[in-house]
C-alpha cells in the first residue's frame, strides 16, 4: 500500500509541514483566546477594571493575531508552492511573539513600565521574523507573486506602527494634539488584522466558493485605498483632524466596495451549495460596510470623539469587532481546522454543506450582531438582551464545531 506521506509535496527535512505550521500557531491562538475568555469573564462577575483591558489584549494580540501569523504563512506557502520557514524560525516567532505577549499582560495592570517595554520590543521581534519568513518563502519560490506577500507585509508595518503607540498610552505619555488610543486602534485593528482579512479574502474566499478572483486588477487599487485610509485615521486622530479621520473612513469604504465586487461574483459563480464557513464570512463583510458607513457618517455629523469614545463606540465595536473581524475568525477557523483534520487523518472528509442548518446558524449570527449593533440607538435599548441571549447561543453552536475540530487537529500525535 502506497505510504501517505507519498501523496504529498515533498517539503525540506528543515521546515514543517504547510498544515503542521498552521496548527502551531493555531493551538497557541486558540489557547490565548480561551486565556482572553477567562479574563472576560472575570470582569463580567465584577472583577478589578484592568481586566477588561486583559481580555481584549489576549483575545486579540495573543488570540487572533497569532492566527493571523499562521494563516498568513499558510497562505503564502500554498501561494507560492514552496517550503514553509525553518522549524527554527516557526519556534522563534512562537516564543519572542507569546513572551512579548505575557509581558505586556502582566506590565501594563501592574504599573511596570521596564516590563512593557520589553513586551513590546518581542512582538516587534517576532514581527520582523514574521516579514523574514515570507521574504524567504518569496525568494524560495519560482513564481512571481507579489500579492502573496504584500498585504501581511503591510499589515505587520501597521503593528509595529500601533506598538510602539501603544507603549506610549501604557507609558502615561501627555499627548496633547489629539487622540493616541484612536491611533493606536486605527493600526491595530484597521491596518493589522483588517489589512490581514482583506489580503487574504481575495485568495480565500474564492478557494471557499470553488471559484477564481474575477477581478484581480482590482486587487491594487483595494490595496491602495485600504492602506492609505489606515495612515489617514491613525494620522487625523494622533493630530485631531476630523476631516482627515472621514476621508480615511471613505477611503476604506471604497476599498471595501472593490473588495465586495470580487465576493459577490464569487458568490454568483458558485455552482456548489456554500459551506457554513463561506457563508460566515460572507456575511461578515456585511458588517464591514455597515460598521464604516457608521464611522464615516458619524465623524462628519459628531466628529471622530463620537467613533472613538463617544455614542457612537459601542455600535461600532459590535459592527466591526463582533460582526466583521469575528464572523471572519468563526468561518476561518472552522475551514482551516477541517483542512488541518483532512491531512491529519485521510479517512475524514471535509464538511459538506447543509443548506438549512447552515444558512439559519448564519442568519442567527447576524441578527444577533445587528441587534446588539441597534441596541445602542436611542429608543432600542430593549433590543439589546434577546440580541446578548441570540450571541451567547450561536457562540456556543459554533464552539460545538469548532472544538471538537481543534481536539482532532491539534492535539500530539502517538508516533
Amino acid at each position: 500500500m502506497t505510504d501517505r506521506r507519498c501523496r504529498r509535496r515533498a517539503v525540506s527535512p528543515n521546515s514543517p509541514r504547510p498544515s503542521q505550521l498552521l496548527a502551531l500557531f493555531f493551538a497557541v491562538g486558540l489557547t490565548m483566546l480561551v486565556f482572553g475568555g477567562a479574563a472576560a469573564i472575570a470582569d463580567a462577575l465584577g472583577g478589578p477594571r484592568w481586566l477588561h483591558w486583559l481580555s481584549l489584549h489576549l483575545a486579540l494580540l495573543g488570540g487572533v493575531s497569532q492566527l493571523v501569523l499562521g494563516a498568513g504563512q499558510f497562505f503564502a506557502c500554498a501561494f507560492l508552492a514552496t517550503d514553509p520557514p525553518s522549524r527554527r524560525l516557526v519556534a522563534a516567532q512562537l516564543a519572542t511573539w507569546n513572551a512579548g505577549t505575557a509581558l505586556v499582560a502582566i506590565g501594563v495592570p501592574a504599573e511596570l513600565h521596564g516590563l512593557v517595554d520589553a513586551g513590546v520590543v518581542l512582538v516587534l521581534a517576532g514581527l520582523l521574523l514574521f516579514a523574514y519568513a515570507l521574504r524567504g518563502m518569496q525568494r524560495g519560490s519560482l513564481q512571481r507573486a507579489p500579492w502573496a506577500v504584500r498585504w501581511y507585509l503591510a499589515c505587520a508595518a501597521c503593528l509595529a506602527a500601533g506598538a510602539l503607540v501603544g507603549a506610549l498610552l501604557a507609558a502615561g505619555t501627555s499627548w496633547t494634539h489629539g487622540s493616541l488610543l484612536g491611533a493606536h486602534l486605527a493600526l491595530n485593528l484597521g491596518g493589522w488584522l483588517g489589512m490581514a482579512i482583506v489580503g487574504t479574502l481575495h485568495t480565500f474566499f474564492p478557494s471557499l466558493t470553488h471559484t477564481r478572483l474575477r477581478f484581480a486588477r482590482l486587487q491594487s487599487p483595494t490595496f491602495g485605498l485600504w492602506l492609505g485610509g489606515v495612515a489617514a485615521i491613525a494620522l487625523g486622530a494622533a493630530f485631531g483632524s476630523d476631516a482627515v479621520i472621514a476621508i480615511g473612513w471613505l477611503a476604506l469604504l471604497g476599498a471595501a466596495g472593490l473588495l465586495g465586487i470580487n465576493l459577490i461574483t464569487s458568490l454568483r459563480g458558485a455552482d456548489t451549495p456554500l459551506t457554513l464557513p463561506a457563508r460566515l464570512i460572507g456575511l461578515a463583510q456585511c458588517f464591514l460596510g455597515a460598521g464604516l458607513t457608521l464611522a464615516f457618517v458619524a465623524t462628519l455629523s459628531e466628529g471622530s470623539a463620537a467613533v472613538f469614545a463617544g455614542s457612537s463606540r459601542a455600535a461600532l465595536a459590535a459592527l466591526i469587532a463582533g460582526g466583521w473581524i469575528g464572523l471572519t475568525v468563526a468561518g476561518s477557523l472552522l475551514h482551516l481546522l477541517s483542512v488541518v483534520v483532512r491531512v491529519r487523518h485521510f479517512s475524514r472528509a471535509m464538511p459538506s454543506p447543509r443548506p438549512l442548518p447552515d444558512s439559519a446558524l448564519a442568519g442567527a449570527a447576524g441578527l444577533g450582531i445587528a441587534g446588539a449593533a441597534l441596541s445602542h440607538a436611542p429608543g432600542l435599548n430593549a433590543l439589546g438582551t434577546p440580541a446578548a441571549i441570540l450571541l451567547l447561543l450561536v457562540t456556543a453552536l459554533l464552539a460545538a464545531r469548532i472544538l471538537p475540530l481543534a481536539w482532532r487537529g491539534l492535539r500530539p500525535v502517538r508516533r
